[in-house]
């Protein structure tokens, strides 16, 4: 299979930003704690003269922190961030003036986290309840494993609220990490919370938690529930507040493009991708359209150089621009099959920028029983035109249709209720 080429499109924008939309996705968190979701208010940077509300989260006195390094953003090491908030927890508890949940601990022992935080990762994951529970004002340590979250439990268990981390049945069952009566000093089973961003029937996820249920947290719902009800902890994430904030830009006034959803140049390759890759050229001269996006071109992401060959850089740099700023000047979002359930769907609707949703499975005997698809975009599969077009993957005819009336027809700003509370 070859790479893809210029001609594939009328126009390839790329752009390394393309995944800054993810970082709109915030937590709404679990019922744990009544107070964690009524507190407001967090700074990083007051000086020790201000004002701080009550609930505030307190960062170091100026004076304090003359003495200590800032983490270094070159080195992106999430150790100094973690340095500096045992810093600031430490000096807050000897002075008395603690945040009301400033002592109160969660441990973020993914990956996902320090890498969206602190190494700028454009992924979704890794933001979805960081946000929120630093505006809220808790205490929060990056960790990459079970290991390193042990050690950081056993410096304070009583303040640790919450572990969360991907795959929570492997402590549940190695002894040596999950609290027992020969690991008096381990983590408590029910601190242990799953962290998973997509959402699987019955908690079904990879070494997932022992204790099942709501111990297991998605930032999706499991579809089979309209309600957001299900088997497991659904959260969801909010994109209203940050996307409000971008200008809707009359469609009249919008570039005659439709922007396809991909974060890697490999999405055209795997075997999610919904449509021949034809079908671009050719609905841009049938629709005298073009058809640009934003991705990186990675070598090695799910893909292999040598055997399939190297992926042409087709950048297109007299057309880079800002992310956001060419989305919004878009006429219509277009999905390709992955990347599965992300976000920015929600984001364009919030412009009034219509979504191409493409169906990737389906019942052959009955295509348009909703139930039984399966999806990009699986929480969008109940919308209809105006504001999200579902087509079967392979339908050209459909693609055409949906582009044609995607891009002449205008809609207001759409904030879909699951993805704004």
């Amino acid at each position: 299979m070859a790479p893809m080429t210029r001609t594939s499109v009328t126009r390839i924008l790329l752009l390394l930003c393309c995944g800054s939309f993810l970082y709109s996705v915030f937590l709404f968190f679990p019922k744990i704690d009544q107070q964690f979701l009524s507190t407001k208010g967090f700074g990083f940077h007051r000086q020790a003269s201000e004002q701080f509300p009550v609930n505030a989260y307190r960062p170091l006195a100026s004076h304090i922190a003359q003495h200590f390094p800032p983490p270094d953003t070159t080195r992106k090491k999430y150790h100094e961030w973690n340095a500096q908030t045992l810093r600031e927890l430490y000096v807050c508890m000897a002075l008395s003036n603690c945040g009301a949940n400033q002592q109160k601990v969660a441990l973020l022992a993914s990956h996902w986290f320090e890498e969206a935080i602190v190494r700028d990762w454009r992924g979704g994951e890794g933001v979805w309840y960081y946000k929120n529970l630093r505006e809220l004002g808790y205490t929060t340590l990056f960790a990459n494993s079970f290991d390193e979250a042990l050690e950081q439990y056993r410096l304070f268990p009583d303040l640790v609220k919450v572990v969360i981390r991907n795959r929570a049945g492997d402590c549940h069952k190695d002894t040596k990490c999950v609290k027992g009566p020969n690991n008096p000093s381990g983590i408590p089973a029910w601190k242990i919370f799953d962290f998973e961003y997509f959402s699987s029937p019955e908690g079904g996820h990879h070494g997932a938690s022992l204790m099942k249920g709501k111990w297991i947290l998605s930032a999706n719902p499991d579809p089979r529930f309209a309600d957001g009800q299900g088997p497991i902890q659904y959260l969801g994430f909010s994109i209203e507040e940050e996307c409000s904030k971008l200008p809707i830009i009359p469609l009249a006034e919008r570039s005659h493009q439709v922007w396809m959803l991909m974060k890697q140049l490999t999405y055209v390759y795997d075997h999610r991708f919904t449509w021949n890759r034809s079908y671009f050229s050719l609905a841009a001269q049938e629709l005298g359209i073009d058809f640009v996006g934003g991705w990186q071109i990675n070598q090695h992401y799910q893909w292999e150089p040598d055997k399939k060959g190297t992926m042409i850089d087709i950048e297109d740099k007299e057309h880079r621009t800002e992310f956001a700023h060419e989305i919004g000047s878009s006429k219509m979002l277009i999905g390709v099959g992955n990347p599965y359930w992300s976000p920015s769907p929600y984001n364009a609707l919030c412009q009034g920028i219509p979504f191409l949703n493409p169906i990737i499975n389906w019942d052959r005997g009955d295509p348009w029983n909703k139930a039984k698809w399966h999806s990009q975009h699986p929480s969008l599969n109940l919308l209809d035109p105006p504001y999200v077009y579902n087509v079967h993957k392979g339908n050209y005819t459909g693609f055409i249709e949906a582009i044609k009336l995607g891009t002449q027809t205008e809609i207001p700003r759409f904030v879909e209720p699951q993805s704004s509370s």
